[in-house]
């Protein structure tokens, strides 16, 4: 097993190894990396398992408004961030001609000062892995299989693709929208809304006279966003209906091309220019899935002591910008549950009443999330639909009403108000 260079992250490098865990987790992305940086805060051990070689940046990109850096100043990175990256004044919905049709403000909403930051997603993560002990994350690390253990029936086997297995008195699954956790669970896999994206960020080494707002331009089937993050970087995205899923065989100079083709008609000249200051590497490609949990889920979401949070537990669509906040919240919230149900123990306790309490803390755990997470889910893909029209009449309606409508509306930001709240502070347990 090798350290990489900053300490944090193990390779298991194809050795059949058995290893005994108090918490497995599952994908080692926001969430789950939060996640066990708030169980380290908290007392707790556990370990996260990535299939991919390095710490997945995927997207290029994250943004974070309110809420979310609640969560990165419990960690005293907020700070770090926002010395940064931009803090964005406000939303401008705009044409394809480039005419204004509504500017939100988030100063004229409640709740204020508002946050409303994007940040690239690599910077990100390695600051969330340097909060976690040593060999914490492993990388190559790709799970298999999922089976209950057959001489205690308190413990939970994963077999990784080199042969190696995992027993874990805990497993949650971060571990996205194709989640493994989830499919084990038996959940719905999420449902394409019959859209793609195509993001990437652009890099101005010298500098750029783009407005310092999120743009978004919008055309009866596209819709186009610039944000700005630095003075030299800009975060954009593509939208359009497209129900095929061929797109995964095309190369990044393809992609690029298919950008420049799908919004030849805007007449947006700072998009052309985003376009060709993006690397190729830097173009991603993905189908928009969600899956809207209309039913409380907290009893298919957990069986046993295995759930899952984040993306895997609630897939949703990134109209509002809440997909990685939503993952970041549930990393603290599961935290403090199983704090209270480990750390605030009767001492004489034993295995089944200690899995007993962890499960019903699994479940108290979605019973919480339940509402907020459905509301953003529901309400990022009503946004999604809304703001691309397929017909002239229902275009006409979003550019002269529901746009400038939306923009009056003085709640906007209502829901990055939400505070995580605070985690209990103990003492680590020792890593040796």
């Amino acid at each position: 097993m090798a350290l990489s260079e900053n300490g944090h992250i193990a390779e298991t490098e194809g050795k059949k190894m058995h290893h005994e865990e108090g918490i497995v987790i599952v994908g080692g992305g926001f969430g789950g990396l939060c996640f066990a940086a708030a169980l380290h805060k908290v007392g707790l051990k556990a370990v996260v398992l990535e299939q991919s070689n390095k710490l997945r940046s995927e997207g290029t990109a994250i943004a974070l408004q309110s809420n979310g850096m609640r969560v990165l100043q419990l960690f005293d990175l907020a700070n770090q961030f926002r010395n940064i990256y931009f803090n964005i004044p406000g939303i401008e919905y705009l044409n394809q001609y480039g005419r204004r049709l509504t500017i939100m403000d988030p100063s004229h909403c409640e709740g204020g000062p508002h946050e409303m930051r994007c940040m690239e997603r690599k910077v990100l993560l390695e600051a969330i892995a340097g909060q976690v002990p040593q060999g914490t994350i492993r990388l190559n690390s790709r799970v298999t299989n999922i089976k209950k253990s057959e001489t205690s029936p308190n413990v939970t086997n994963l077999e990784l693709e080199d042969g190696s297995t995992y027993s874990a008195k805990v497993v949650v699954g971060f571990d996205g929208v194709n989640s493994i956790i989830g499919s084990w669970l038996g959940l719905e896999k999420p449902k394409s809304i019959g859209q793609v994206e195509v993001r990437g960020m652009a890099e101005f080494h010298n500098g750029y006279n783009f407005p310092k707002l999120l743009r978004l331009f919008l055309s009866r089937t596209i819709r186009v966003a610039i944000f700005p993050m630095t003075t030299t970087k800009v975060y954009w995205f593509v939208v359009w209906r497209d129900s095929s899923e061929g797109w995964k065989n095309l190369t990044p100079e393809e992609i690029k091309q298919e950008v420049l083709q799908i919004t030849k008609d805007f007449r947006v000249p700072d998009f052309t220019l985003c376009i060709n200051n993006t690397s190729l590497e830097c173009f991603t490609k993905n189908t928009l899935r969600h899956r809207i949990n209309i039913k409380p889920t907290w009893e298919t979401q957990v069986v046993g002591n295995v759930t899952v949070c984040g993306d895997a537990s609630h897939p949703s669509t990134p109209f509002i910008g809440q997909g990685g906040a939503m993952a970041l919240e549930d990393a603290i919230i599961l935290a403090r549950k199983l704090h209270q149900a480990l750390k605030s123990k009767e001492s004489q306790i034993s295995k089944v009443q200690e899995s007993e309490q962890i499960h019903k803390a699994l479940l108290d755990f979605h019973r919480e999330r339940h509402g907020r997470t459905y509301a953003l889910t529901h309400k990022a893909y009503m946004v999604g639909v809304s703001t691309i029209a397929d017909t002239a009449i229902k275009c006409f309606m979003r550019d002269w009403f529901f746009i400038p409508r939306a923009g009056r509306i003085g709640n906007f930001m209502e829901h990055t108000l939400f505070d995580v709240g605070k985690l209990p502070i103990d003492e680590p347990e020792s890593h040796n």
